[in-house]
Formats: structure tokens, C-alpha cells, sequence
């Protein structure tokens, strides 16, 4: 199963390819961050799975420690720093594992197989729809897009149903695994599904171009880093 993480390095060392190493194959990158806030929104609104942070003047320690006014559980998190002298309070601070830069394929394996054990039964697989009294509890994996309609939100399947959802989209988003985008105010797409791109028209094609929703200028960024992975 695919899993999401975000790198947090203000010098922009640790290399944006690390899906290039095999490790790093299940790993989708949601995001890249090289200032405070940037981290912190990205940490508090993406809720990545596993983090890479490289330790700097420019963000120190200290976010983890602003992270947990607002969460009660951390991701993993990866603490890298060439000071092995950091290690003891970093992982006070909340850190799960301590790497020295620059980083060493072997030692990142290591702490990628800790995150992978400790990470194996913590997966909720179903999303619960209300529906007209009934209660749909729908695979994330069979949800192709996401429609909001006025206060309710629907649901198109890769079998062609749609389910509406009592609830706004807002409610649904954070539900809602790191493969889904949101590309538009009214479209969260599963990216597992995207088939075609079309940035003049600002189009996005789903299952084998069978439907066809807009993405807005608000979030190019989100169509910017799918287009990343998937390319």
C-alpha cells in the first residue's frame, strides 16, 4: 500500500527524487517545505504519513514541539542533522528515528522498515457515507471523485454509482487518505484514477477519460504535484 510523506529542509539538501530509490517506491511526497509555517500548515493539513526533516537554524526542533499543541499523534518523523549530538533531543521532542546527514541509503532503509512494521495494522480501509438513512461504508479505492452540491457531497464510483453524503466536502476531506486532491472548490479527485491532464483547458481526465472535471488556479499547486508523481 502506498504511503505519503512530506520533506521539511530550508537548505534544500535532502535530494526531491527519492522516489528514484526503491525504497521509496510505496511513498508518494505531498508536499516539500523549506520555511516554519509552511511546515506546520503542511504537517497539520496534508497528515503525511512519514516526514523527512532536515533540523536548521531556519526551523528548529521547536516545530515539533508547536505540532503536538494541535495533534495528539505525530507521524514518523525523521529527524536528519550532521550533529549526532541532537539525536538525545530530538527524539524527546518526538522524533521516531535520527538519520546524520548526509543521508546513507542503508540507514535510510532502516528506518523505513521501522516505519513500515510499526505502520501495518493502523490502516482504516472503508469510508462511511450516510445516505438517505442508510449507512454506505465505501473502499477509498472504488471512489473515483468527490462532487460537493450546496451542503451535501457526492460520490462517483468506479462501478458508475454515485452515493450522496449528508455532509459537506469539508467534513469528507479530512477523512480522506493522501492520494485524494482537492484540484478545485467543488472537486477532490482520487489521483489513482487520473488518466489525462489538460493544463490550457484546465481539464482533468478520470478512469480512461470516462469523466472529465476542472481544476482552478487556486490549486495549481495540488495539480503541479501530481503531475510530478504520476510523470
Amino acid at each position: 500500500m502506498q504511503k505519503s510523506y512530506i520533506i521539511i529542509d530550508f537548505l534544500g539538501s535532502i535530494d526531491e527524487k527519492l522516489s528514484d530509490f526503491e525504497s521509496f517506491e510505496d511513498f508518494l511526497c505531498i508536499g516539500y517545505c523549506k520555511n516554519y509555517d509552511s511546515a506546520l500548515n503542511t504537517l497539520l493539513e496534508k497528515r503525511p504519513h512519514l516526514v523527512l526533516f532536515h533540523v536548521s537554524n531556519e526551523i528548529p526542533l521547536t516545530l515539533l514541539f508547536e505540532l503536538r499543541e494541535y495533534i495528539d499523534n505525530l507521524p514518523y518523523i525523521i529527524v536528519v542533522n550532521k550533529k549526532e549530538s541532537y539525536a538525545y533531543t530530538a527524539l524527546k521532542k518526538g522524533a521516531s528515528d535520527y538519520l546524520l546527514y548526509p543521508l546513507q541509503a542503508t540507514e535510510l532503509v532502516k528506518s523505513l522498515l521501522k516505519f513500515s512494521k510499526l505502520k501495518r495494522n493502523e490502516v482504516n480501509t472503508k469510508l462511511c457515507i450516510r445516505s438517505n438513512g442508510d449507512h454506505h461504508f465505501i473502499p477509498f479505492e472504488d471512489i473515483v471523485y468527490l462532487k460537493a452540491d450546496n451542503n451535501t457531497t457526492d460520490f462517483y464510483l468506479q462501478n458508475g454509482k454515485v452515493i450522496p453524503g449528508f455532509k459537506t466536502m469539508k467534513f469528507f476531506e479530512s477523512q480522506l487518505p493522501f492520494y485524494f486532491f482537492r484540484i478545485h472548490n467543488s472537486f477532490i479527485v482520487n489521483i489513482n484514477y487520473i488518466s489525462r491532464i489538460n493544463i490550457g483547458k484546465s481539464n482533468c481526465y478520470l478512469l480512461d477519460n470516462s469523466f472529465k472535471v476542472p481544476f482552478s488556479r487556486t490549486y495549481k499547486n495540488q495539480i503541479e504535484i501530481v503531475i510530478n508523481q504520476i510523470g
